[in-house]
């Protein structure tokens, strides 16, 4: 249980100390979908059981996932949209799509590791490691299609139902 607790505590420290929270209109929808995805997976995983998640302590399965979710998966989309490279030359998106897989396959090798994970039905680490390339992609594009980054212009300069908030010098 406290495996579970501490990632989960772990993430949203990293999220406190390192998120632009100025930028969290534009951010947190991403995050958002990225949560929605792992519950999604983990009601499929259920009924085709890829992989599963083990608490020694006797955590319900249900916490686990809420925990895992919510906690590492949206603070890692978070941060994997905030630091995009403003200078998106496709070297330079792939080594950072390279780093960030990285990060994730590493992990999950530690959940695995710890046995607070396990792969069955023939998955494999690379599966998840395709995947992990798969759903940075999506994130990637759901940020770009949606236009998410207008989201992170403060609402003081967008102005509002044609009230312009920003102030402006006599």
């Amino acid at each position: 249980m406290l495996f579970f607790i501490l990632s989960f505590i772990l993430a949203w420290l990293f999220w406190l100390i390192f998120a632009d929270k100025k930028r969290w209109r534009e951010l947190f929808p991403v995050g958002i979908l990225a949560g929605f995805l792992g519950s999604t997976t983990d009601v499929v995983t259920e009924y085709y059981p890829f992989w599963d998640y083990h608490c020694p302590n006797g955590m319900h399965s249900l916490v686990i996932d809420l925990v895992d979710d919510w906690g590492i998966f949206l603070v890692v989309t978070y941060l994997f949209i905030q630091w995009l490279p403003k200078n998106q030359t496709f070297w330079r998106m792939f080594r950072y799509w390279f780093i960030w897989t990285g990060f994730t396959i590493t992990v999950e090798w530690i959940y695995v590791s710890t046995q607070h994970m396990e792969h069955s039905h023939g998955w494999t680490y690379l599966h998840s490691y395709l995947a992990d390339w798969f759903l940075l992609w999506v994130f990637y594009k759901f940020h770009k299609r949606f236009r998410l980054s207008l989201l992170g212009v403060g609402l003081d300069r967008l102005g509002i139902m044609g009230i312009d908030f920003e102030k402006k010098n006599p």
